[in-house]
């Protein structure tokens, strides 16, 4: 461990690596003139955080990880790492799994890991929902779709294995509603599946279920701390704020607050956001996320205690001088 952590007088060092590759180039404009309420947020709390982007680092092994950037080894001294990890461009994600994997090789802690085996469980939806139906969550029926021109054959299985239509096609490893795609009918199915395979992201399909938005589940150390609901704009179907939805406080039922719970633990996870459809039927699990997660909607006092919470699980995780449990 670096000794300039130790030393009170020294601000952890957080760096945090983004991938403005994923959005319009005027966003990330804006983004740069105004700020991000995360950052904000953190350096208020007392991080000296840095804000990379993934196309101007090299990952490097010469005697010991090394992550280039400007002249300089980011791994050079101790700090913690975030680091937007998915991308629809396949090359960004696989440049993207060079640098944490490099992270993960030197002595700092990858904060956005955060859960058991995070290079399965980190951004695969598959893996989530095999990992969720084990532990006895509701879980939608979902058809992985096979590559180029064996694409197709998925049709086959969705019509053994999935109600009659709608549906939803998306991407097996994005976030915040990126390339999710309703499909009315079997011939929309198949040419959405036409056009997203030769991208080589990979995608999922499952039945559309009529909702009224989704929960996102805030746990910290074990115990729900807050909820959020997420509600499609108008006809939308997508409830993500980010593609048009609101958010507002929400109070969950007994059995999600159980089940968020027991997916912490059985993932090792002391920070986890987990995703749940709010369904005429009930609940069913969606996805969960670690530290990227947005909570930036909620009330404000709900807002307080997730930032606070989200604070001291990236203190503890500096403090703790090493990655999470393998």
């Amino acid at each position: 461990m670096n000794d300039n952590f130790t030393d009170p007088s020294t601000p952890p060092r957080l760096v945090w690596i983004t991938s403005p590759d994923n959005y319009d180039p005027r966003v990330q404009e804006r983004l740069r003139r105004e700020g991000s309420e995360r950052v904000d947020m953190l350096r208020a709390a007392g991080f000296d955080v840095r804000i990379a982007h993934s196309c101007d680092i090299v990952p490097v092994w010469n005697g010991s990880p090394r992550l280039l950037w400007q002249k300089e080894d980011l791994l050079a001294e101790y700090a913690g790492f975030l680091v937007t990890s998915w991308s629809w461009d396949p090359a960004v994600a696989r440049h993207l799994e060079a640098i944490t994997r490099t992270i993960r090789a030197s002595d700092c802690p990858l904060l956005t890991d955060g859960t058991l085996d995070p290079e399965v469980l980190g951004l695969d939806k598959l893996a989530m929902y095999h990992h969720a139906a084990a532990l006895g969550a509701p879980v939608l029926p979902t058809v992985s779709v096979p590559f180029g021109r064996y694409a197709r054959r998925a049709l086959d299985a969705v019509h053994t294995e999935l109600p009659d239509g709608p549906y939803v096609v998306k991407p097996r490893s994005m976030a915040m509603g990126f390339g999710v795609l309703k499909a009315d009918t079997t011939q929309h199915l198949s040419s959405a599946i036409d056009l997203l395979t030769p991208g080589g992201l990979g995608c999922l399909i499952q039945p559309h279920v009529p909702n009224d938005g989704d929960v996102r589940v805030y746990v910290h150390e074990g115990k729900v701390i807050a909820a959020l609901l997420r509600e499609p704009d108008d006809e939308a179907y997508l409830a993500n704020v980010s593609q048009g939805g609101s958010g507002s406080g929400y109070e969950p039922p007994a059995e999600v607050v159980e089940l968020s719970e027991r997916l912490a633990r059985s993932l090792e996870s002391d920070y986890l956001c987990v995703d749940w459809l709010v369904t005429g039927n009930g609940y069913v699990f969606n996805e969960w996320m670690t530290v990227s997660a947005a909570y930036e909607d909620l009330p404000d006092r709900d807002r307080r205690r997730v930032a606070d919470a989200l604070v001291r699980y990236i203190r503890h995780r500096l403090d703790a001088g090493a990655p999470r449990p393998r």
